[in-house]
């Protein structure tokens, strides 16, 4: 099941690709390179047409023929390291493509690795270190089980009680969406709060999916010892950031640093802020994240690279790899800047 938004702007990708109008783009807008942002690289898992979560995952042949496509086009495939260098030393003779996976799934270690090594191609996994500890509350996939599971679903948020009808597919979709965004736009306290109410009403563990989901830090350590892998730092409790207290956002990126350093054995120098979106990740989260001496931080607000970016090395761009868009000409249209040309209205930054 695809979201409403999303539908909306793959009809929009769909004009621009089979009218060949992002090709008008491609020339200015194209930009120097780009950060491609996954999550979850695994086969459907059978969960039926009630899917709300899909839109974090695509299947390891799609990685792969997205690799395909972007050498195809010409691009150097690089780490974050190479990014960084040649944003900042302007050393735009080639473009490239850097490959980013955020939390630390384990399927990014049985599907999305050996594909990369199939074509020597170096990537990223930021650690979202609760996942590896076993002690993540991924709160978006349990309520998506609470939702199908049920035929109503009756939980207060906040001050507010909520209740859904949930037997159709249409009413799952509607209380879904609504429980999801009333979360998760709680202040963090508030969110934990309504969280526990929910797992407690409808008895769910929420380690035993944290554990069944996550890479050990042994594979973890592998993946970094293996010359492809680069792993970066997400937070500890995988909070949007922008809601937290000055002082708990450096809580939350230095300790993940530091835990990620003494089981990797490595320094860790990029980051990605949870979730992502302006919401979550603002400009004070970007000069904390650059004080605290990180090379790069990656958001989820869309586009390519431009050589301005070189002045905002903490609030990068990226391009979604993600279930509703699995067909490769999605991957053109974002290669060719048309998507942020006309979303952003011919802006090539979004850093405030």
């Amino acid at each position: 099941m695809v979201p409403q938004k999303a539908q909306l702007i793959r009809s929009a990708m769909d004009v621009l690709y089979y009218t060949g109008a992002y090709n008008l783009f491609s020339p200015g807008w194209s930009g120097v390179g780009a950060i491609f942002m996954l999550h979850h690289v695994r086969q459907s898992n059978g969960r039926g047409p009630f899917s709300p979560n899909n839109i974090l995952e695509v299947t390891p042949e799609f990685v792969e023929q997205t690799i395909q496509q972007v050498l195809a086009l010409d691009y150097d495939i690089v780490d974050l390291d190479e990014v960084q260098r040649r944003l900042t030393q302007g050393d735009f003779q080639r473009k490239f493509a850097c490959f980013t996976l955020d939390d630390g799934y384990v399927d990014n270690y049985l599907n999305a690795f050996p594909v990369f090594k199939k074509y020597n191609a170096p990537f990223t996994v930021y650690i979202h270190t609760g996942l590896p500890d076993g002690m993540a509350v991924l709160w978006w996939w349990l309520l998506e089980e609470i939702v199908r599971d049920n035929d109503d679903v009756a939980l207060r948020v906040d001050d507010e009680q909520l209740f859904f009808e949930t037997e159709s597919l249409r009413q799952k979709k509607k209380a879904f969406d609504r429980i999801y965004w009333a979360i998760r736009s709680l202040p963090l306290h508030k969110q934990r709060s309504a969280v526990d109410a929910m797992l407690d009403k409808y008895n769910v563990n929420p380690l035993t999916l944290c554990q069944s989901s996550a890479m050990s830090w042994g594979m973890i350590a592998e993946l970094a010892g293996s010359g492809l892998a680069t792993i970066g730092a997400h937070t500890v409790t995988h909070a949007a950031l922008a809601r937290l207290r000055t002082e708990e956002v450096y809580q939350e990126a230095t300790q993940s640093r530091e835990i990620i350093s003494t089981r990797i054995g490595q320094t860790v120098r990029h980051f990605a802020y949870p979730y992502g979106d302006p919401a979550s990740a603002s400009p004070r989260e970007f000069e904390i994240i650059r004080g605290l001496g990180f090379a790069t931080a990656t958001t989820t607000r869309k586009g390519v690279l431009y050589p301005a970016h070189a002045q905002h090395l903490h609030a990068l761009p990226r391009v979604p790899l993600h279930g509703a868009y699995q067909q490769l000409r999605y991957v053109d249209v974002y290669l060719s800047g048309a998507p942020v040309a006309l979303w952003r209205g011919f802006r090539r930054l979004d850093v405030n």
